[in-house]
């Protein structure tokens, strides 16, 4: 049996609906992200604290695997976010360029591999293309290259920590529980 890419509208519900949950928990997250930022931002780490914002464009496409799940997740996430954060609308631009940058790896798959390898690389490719957008729009141009490069590093480690390792364990946990079994996700923890 082929599998199949149409997205249900079950799917697209969940997927709203957890996209919603997570801005708001994004709007939380904020607040660490608020305290953490600047005794951290002197030393070019920051970014420690700034991959939970990629968790979305990992997670969803985790348990509904399927083309454009990582985009529209990530956009709706980051909308609820700017509605409810400092960030404003600009957030969505963000949103869309982390679940485009995670789509890319998971179509470059065939969205057939879920292993955690994978799902590494897809935060780690939209924490650069994320980090790309703040060059420009927060002039970090004019930072030295070794700072930037100090801040990139910060965003990868927090990426693979704070979406990757999290959205796989996650996952896990909750298609141990049986509420995942009608999705591909089931399979990959059954007797696990």
């Amino acid at each position: 049996m082929k599998p199949t890419y149409k997205i249900t509208v079950f799917e697209v519900v969940l997927v709203a609906v957890l996209s919603v949950v997570i801005g708001v928990a994004f709007w939380g997250w904020t607040f660490v992200y608020e305290i953490f930022s600047p005794l951290l931002k002197p030393i070019g780490m920051k970014y420690l604290f700034a991959g939970f914002w990629l968790f979305t464009g990992i997670f969803l496409p985790f348990i509904v695997r399927k083309p454009g799940v990582a985009v529209i997740a990530s956009v709706i996430s980051s909308l609820i976010e700017g509605f409810i954060t400092r960030w404003g609308l600009s957030a969505i631009l963000w949103g869309f360029v982390q679940g485009l940058a995670a789509e890319i790896i998971f179509l470059i798959y065939g969205y057939k591999n879920w292993k955690i390898t994978v799902l590494i690389l897809a935060s780690l490719f939209s924490a650069i293309a994320s980090y790309a957008l703040d060059f420009f729009n927060e002039a970090y141009y004019n930072l030295s290259i070794g700072l930037n490069l100090l801040q990139l590093g910060s965003f990868l480690i927090s990426s693979i920590i704070f979406a990757a390792i999290l959205s796989y364990f996650v996952g896990k946990a909750l298609a141990k529980t049986g509420v995942l079994n009608q999705f591909e996700i089931a399979k990959d923890f059954n007797g696990k």
